[in-house]
């Protein structure tokens, strides 16, 4: 008996020393195989060095293209196959897709080799990286190895400094996954004023056969050419609209004619909402998805919206992911091109856009003929146009951006401006800015205004402050038919004190054709607003 009690004894004593050296000689949670990929064991108690190890992995695994995008874990990937919806895209289409906690348990099997202690055997075994450890990662929401994602290109562009970005992978300086290898046609442009011209005479020959309005609708084409190759790296671009009175004039194919230059591919058909709120989520989710250029097509309502605005004008737009609850900062350097017959472009939105206009002049534009296929010739020519494109700009950008006398700034678009606008009308080309003129005289809230400011000065002896309801009465005299008719278009219905105060508040100091609405104080006894309408010089 007291041998027994002797040996249980011994092996409890190896058995503990054997326990104080495993734990006084704890493993590292990484290490590299003969191949020298990284291995990681999955310990207890080791979680944080298991993260940090995992990041190590996954940045050292280039081939897994895995990007911080958006304020998310994201990956550049090819849609095999076309899809349909509220937004169609055509087979091959590049997207930017988020990373989810499964998709990252399959890459991190491929960054690193996993590893489990096996009590029973004694060994290390493989494993599948655990779920916890996916998600304990993903949750990090900071992932300072890995590189910033700002969007995909798949054709070769100037920066913003000039310089040529014309090599496919990941451009670190500017950000850009650049999808594309040899382009067919395409050479290194050369930057001279003589290659400027010779470029812009054939890429307007490309469109000798549509029915523009008049050339500075075909410079604001050349202007969407450019802008299709340069957007990724354009802060704020205004949105392309293509217009025409009857079907069949061309829109659709201009459009695509954008779309083939910038991706090789036909354009993302985003639809319309039925309502603004139905329009905005669509928008987001392609935004989200890092589309290249998005076409909202045959639009038979006033366009407008808060977040077109925001997407012509602002660099990143704060927004919600389907099904999630926080707010990510997404890239808005997509081209967005809207076409429709007849096209009205409304509020805010109008000084955001370029027009296009076509007219054909005749009753079936549908029924004329052709002797070649225009979008073949741009796939086949797409080389030659992106060289010819970068030629334009860089030829203006290598002559010290001469500056343009007469030409007037373009607010929010600044860098639009330099890289598109300005090289188009240095080479003498109309400013295509000129067709979105007409905008301005078609919006019914500059008409309602222009109507009511033109009957208030005429009725309100000058300098005269009144109220709404002051208003309302004397429109209520049947002399004053215009009055009444301006009151009616400004109150979109029949006019009341409450709908023309809210709507002179938020005109307060709108100027139209010299007439200025004030704010003048308030009636003491009724305690409401005054208003007036002055002249500007006066």
């Amino acid at each position: 008996m007291g041998e027994l009690i002797q040996a249980k004894k011994m092996r409890d004593k190896i058995a503990g020393a054997k326990t104080v050296q495993k734990q006084s000689t704890p493993r590292s949670a990484g290490a590299f195989d003969v191949t020298g990929r990284h291995v990681i064991h999955h310990d207890n108690g080791k979680l944080p060095e298991i993260l940090d190890t995992l990041e190590v992995a996954l940045a050292d695994a280039p081939d897994l293209n895995l990007y911080r995008y958006a304020g998310r874990l994201a990956r550049v990937y090819q849609a095999s196959e076309a899809t349909d919806g509220a937004v169609r895209r055509p087979a091959g289409a590049i997207m930017v897709h988020p990373v989810e906690a499964a998709h990252l348990v399959e890459l991190a099997g491929r960054a690193a080799i996993h590893e489990k202690h096996d009590v029973r055997s004694g060994t290390d075994r493989p494993c599948d990286c655990p779920r916890r450890v996916a998600d304990a990662y993903l949750a990090r929401g900071h992932w300072p190895r890995l590189p910033d994602l700002a969007g995909f290109v798949e054709t070769p562009l100037r920066a913003l400094d000039g310089r040529l970005i014309d090599q496919s992978g990941y451009d670190a300086t500017s950000g850009l996954f650049c999808a594309f290898t040899d382009i067919p046609g395409y050479v290194r442009p050369l930057d001279s004023l003589a290659d400027a011209q010779r470029a812009a005479d054939r890429t307007k020959g490309l469109f000798e056969k549509f029915p523009f309005v008049e050339d500075a609708d075909k410079s604001a084409m050349l202007a969407g050419v450019l802008t299709a190759i340069l957007r990724r790296v354009l802060p704020s671009a205004p949105m392309f609209c293509i217009t025409a009175p009857t079907p069949g004039t061309g829109k659709t194919l201009l459009c695509e004619t954008l779309a083939i230059v910038a991706t090789n591919r036909r354009a993302s058909v985003l639809s319309l909402g039925h309502d603004d709120a139905e329009t905005e989520k669509r928008l987001a989710g392609v935004l989200m998805a890092g589309d290249a250029v998005i076409s909202v097509d045959n639009i038979e309502r006033p366009l407008k919206g808060d977040l077109l605005c925001q997407v012509a004008t602002q660099q990143f737009v704060r927004l919600r992911p389907l099904g999630g609850s926080g707010m990510l900062n997404v890239p808005t350097h997509a081209l967005l091109i809207a076409t429709g017959n007849n096209l009205a472009v409304i509020g805010d939105l109008k000084r955001r856009v370029l027009m296009i206009r076509l007219d054909a002049q005749t009753e079936r534009p549908e029924q004329r003929t052709f002797n070649r296929d225009h979008l073949a010739e741009i796939t086949a020519r797409r080389g030659e146009i992106i060289t010819d494109a970068l030629t334009i700009c860089g030829a203006y950008l290598a002559a010290g951006e001469p500056r343009i006398d007469g030409l007037h700034g373009f607010g929010g678009f600044e860098q639009w401006d330099r890289m598109v606008r300005r090289p188009l009308v240095w080479l003498g080309l109309p400013d295509p800015l000129f067709p979105a003129e007409g905008l301005r005289d078609q919006d019914p809230d500059l008409e309602a205004m222009r109507l009511l400011f033109t009957a208030w000065k005429g009725i309100v002896p000058s300098g005269n402050a009144i109220t709404a309801a002051d208003l309302l009465g004397m429109a209520s005299e049947v002399k004053n038919h215009d009055l009444r008719d301006a009151l009616q278009l400004v109150c979109s219905e029949k006019p009341n004190g409450r709908r023309l105060g809210f709507w002179l508040r938020s005109h307060r100091n709108r100027i139209v054709d010299g007439l200025q609405l004030l704010h003048a104080g308030a009636d003491n006894k009724a305690k409401v607003a005054k208003w007036k309408v002055a002249s500007c010089s006066g």
